[in-house]
C-alpha cells in the first residue's frame, strides 16, 4: 500500500487513475470512445452527453487532475522531486475524492 509505505506521491497517482478509469468506463457504457487523461475533461464530455455530474464530483475531478503529472514528474516543481511535496494529506484527500468520485460513477454506469 503506498500510502502506508510512506509513497504518498504513488497514492495520489494511483487515485487519479482511479478517477480516470471510472470517468472512461462511463463513457464506454455510453458507448463514446473516451481519451486523455483529464478527468474533469471526461466528466465534462459525459454531461455533454446528458450524465447529470453533481457539481461536487467535478470538484474533485479538478483537484485530481493536478495528481496526472505532478506526482511523477521532477520538472513540475522548482527544484526537488514529488517525494519531496506530498504529503500523507494529500494521500488521504486524493483517496477520499478518488472513493467518492467512483463511488458516483459506478452507480451512473449501472444505471445506463
Amino acid at each position: 500500500d503506498s500510502k502506508e509505505d510512506g509513497h504518498y506521491w504513488a497514492s495520489c497517482f494511483f487515485a487519479h487513475q482511479a478517477a480516470e478509469y471510472a470517468a472512461k468506463a462511463l463513457l464506454e457504457s455510453l458507448g463514446v470512445e473516451a481519451r486523455g487523461h483529464s478527468v474533469s475533461s471526461l466528466l465534462d464530455r459525459a454531461r455533454e452527453l446528458g450524465v447529470e455530474i453533481p457539481e461536487e464530483i467535478r470538484r474533485k475531478a479538478l483537484s485530481l487532475d493536478r495528481h496526472y503529472l505532478q506526482s511523477r514528474y521532477v520538472n513540475t516543481f522548482y527544484s526537488g522531486a514529488p517525494v519531496d511535496y506530498y504529503t500523507l494529506e494529500d494521500a488521504e484527500k486524493a483517496l477520499g475524492e478518488a472513493e467518492e468520485l467512483v463511488r458516483c460513477l459506478k452507480e451512473k454506469v449501472r444505471g445506463s
